[in-house]
């Protein structure tokens, strides 16, 4: 059998620790780490799921957007442009 590297051992755990849905059973394989390594912690697993951020907004853009809604909305008031329904909107989504 060939050697494996630190790094190709840690990766293969990984890979396998991935693959499993027990809670049970990740928390025990935390817990044998946390005793077998001296001074090494896991982060417990919380029940949060992370949202991904929407991208940053500049100031500019903000007023930028502010702006384009308000001429759409002069445009409106004028009979110069037709909005879309409600219902039309969410039969969209």
């Amino acid at each position: 059998m060939a050697t494996m590297t630190l790094e190709a051992l840690q990766n293969e755990l990984i890979r396998e620790l991935l693959d499993v849905r027990d809670i049970n059973l990740l928390k025990k394989v935390c817990d044998l780490l946390r005793h077998e390594t001296p001074g090494y912690e896991v982060a417990e697993p919380t029940s949060v799921v992370a949202e991904d951020q929407e991208p940053y907004m500049s100031k500019e853009e903000i007023l930028a957007n502010f702006d384009h809604a308000c001429k759409e909305l002069k445009l409106n008031l004028e009979g110069k442009l037709e909005f879309k329904t409600l219902k039309e909107a969410l039969d969209e989504l």
